[in-house]
């Protein structure tokens, strides 16, 4: 849908505010009648639908596909998380990495060397174990389908860096030293895939394939896929680590969020994706019978790619006027109700390298409009931004964006596009604006800013700016290639002052982590740097 408007101050935020609103009103009016909540926000349901061993959850977007490898998006690491393992992984709320597949590893002394010792009970889902074999399938694999987890790898192994010493023993040696290769290893790109594969490779290396299958060897099965309504997993009867607590996961595609949040209250879900619902939404949740809203701090950005290599926005004095035209703390307030703080660039305040003293743009409009005047766009300038739809944070985000550039002679058109669509849209370059938001995979700056800003990662591997910088190329390089935390760290520090000054990105937010779920979910715990890792296979339900 498109947006364009030119009304006086007074109806714009007016009409700004009911949009806020609509989720609270959609659920008021869906909810009238038998079975609706009381006043007081009282599910007048019992707990008939409790079922200790099903654990419903919520989100709004449908998964593109399901290979560890060739895909982007966080729809579908959630997934795939829990049907694969890796060499490490995550737990809880801890960002050090733990063993999984690898009960041991050792490094050499000049950081290139790993060897890493694997459990001997690993099975994937056919039955045929996990080895180093598999290990060294996988990453060659990775490597070779060149998407999203070559990003990590393909400057770092190649097929040559690989020697199988045992059935269970592998050593991975690098092509230069990575300080973060452990960490990396946790990430969704990490999956040990089951060289079985290699039967339904056909012309893409088992792309089309895995789309929709799973061969991993991870607590959970894949049972069924409804595409837009459901995904059902099954826990794996033979895992070989800790059984499974849930027998089955309904992962279910829900685009309203007033109807999550009524399916919420009733117990008819037991967790909403915590990306779904807006702040203010979940305030008015807070207090309601049955339900909590879990909260920690975490390691998402909130940002806006600027297309750099097309149009108006090529001008770094455009980027810069935008940068200006933006009412942060008011945005910070209405849209996210102070559950919130900006930030200054793609480092997370808590992560190593975080630049405290990055320079961050006034909102001054007297500014903007200079700085636009010099780039010969002192009247008429016309942008899009896109967004993907069912998501009230960034709609509300656009909308008042919409509003803060229209002071300044900037018509800002809103897009919304299915998430697919949006996705490819966004990593082919056709667009202006994008507004997403990132959650980084390991905890090491070298993930976001590479993703971010190195020249490699412009479109599919993430730098949706499409932002080219030699200076900043060669600081990530060395920061990868550097074992001295203090060299990294000033090197990051430089890149996020280099990128400050030249806008490829405008970063709105760095919200609080908020989950609504039913009140007997027990053991779910939000990690800072993946809110989409939930761990179902630890999770209990007790009333």
């Amino acid at each position: 849908m498109e947006f364009k408007t030119r009304w006086p101050k007074f109806f714009l935020f007016l009409i700004i505010a009911v949009l806020v609103l609509a989720g609270c009103q959609n659920y008021n009016e869906e909810t009238e009648g038998e079975g609706a909540a009381s006043p007081e926000g009282t599910p007048a349901e019992s707990n008939e639908n409790f079922d200790a061993e099903v654990f419903n959850f919520a989100t709004n977007q449908d998964i593109p596909g399901l290979d560890p490898h060739g895909s982007a998006a966080n729809t579908t690491f959630r997934v795939i998380y829990m049907t694969y393992d890796r060499l490490v992984t995550y737990d809880g709320t801890s960002t050090e990495p733990q063993p999984q597949l690898a009960e041991s590893w050792e490094v050499s002394d000049d950081g290139k060397e790993y060897t890493f010792k694997l459990v001997e009970n690993a099975k994937f889902h056919d039955g045929s174990p996990v080895t180093a074999e598999a290990v060294q399938y996988s990453f060659t694999r990775a490597i070779n389908v060149g998407k999203s987890a070559a990003g990590i790898f393909s400057k770092v192994i190649d097929e040559n860096s690989f020697e199988v010493i045992d059935d269970y023993t592998i050593k991975i040696t690098l092509k230069e030293p990575f300080a973060p290769f452990v960490s990396t290893l946790g990430t969704a790109f990490g999956n040990i895939i089951n060289p079985a594969l290699e039967e339904n490779h056909g012309d893409d290396l088992g792309e089309s394939f895995l789309s929709e299958e799973v061969m991993g060897s991870g607590p959970y099965m894949l049972d069924s896929w409804d595409r837009g309504e459901t995904l059902v997993l099954k826990a794996n009867p033979d895992y070989w680590g800790e059984a499974p607590t849930m027998e089955t996961v309904n992962i279910r595609f829900i685009t309203e969020a007033s109807t999550a949040r009524l399916m919420l209250e009733k117990g008819e879900i037991d967790m909403i994706d915590n990306t779904v619902i807006s702040p203010e939404v979940l305030g008015q949740m807070e207090g309601t019978e049955g339900v909590e809203i879990l909260e920690a701090d975490g390691y998402q950005i909130d940002y806006m790619p600027m297309n750099t290599e097309k149009g108006a926005l090529a001008d770094v004095r455009v980027r810069q006027a935008i940068a200006h035209s933006i009412n942060y703390d008011a945005l910070l307030e209405s849209v996210y109700l102070g559950k919130a703080e900006r930030i200054v660039g793609a480092v997370p305040k808590g992560m190593f390298g975080f630049n405290s003293d990055a320079k961050l743009y006034d909102y001054d409009l007297d500014k903007a409009k200079e700085l636009l005047k010099e780039a010969g766009h002192e009247s008429g300038l016309e942008l899009e931004i896109a967004i993907s739809e069912d998501n009230e944070v960034r709609s509300n985000t656009a909308l008042l964006l919409q509003s803060d550039l229209e002071k300044v002679g900037v018509t800002l058109n809103i897009k919304t596009y299915a998430w697919p669509t949006f996705l490819d849209l966004v990593t082919t370059g056709k667009h202006d604006f994008g507004l997403v938001s990132w959650t980084p995979d390991y905890p090491d700056p070298d993930y976001n800013l590479w993703y971010f800003a190195h020249s490699s990662s412009k479109g599919p591997g993430f730098n949706l700016a499409f932002y080219e910088n030699s200076e900043i190329d060669a600081l990530l390089e060395e920061g990868r290639t550097s074992t001295d935390e203090a060299l990294r760290e000033n090197n990051y520090m430089e890149i996020q002052n280099l990128m400050a000054e030249e806008v490829p990105y405008i970063f709105v937010a760095q919200p609080k982590l908020q989950a609504p779920l039913r009140s007997w979910v027990k053991g779910y715990e939000l990690n800072p740097m993946n809110s989409w890792y939930v761990p179902f296979h630890k999770i209990t339900k007790e009333e």
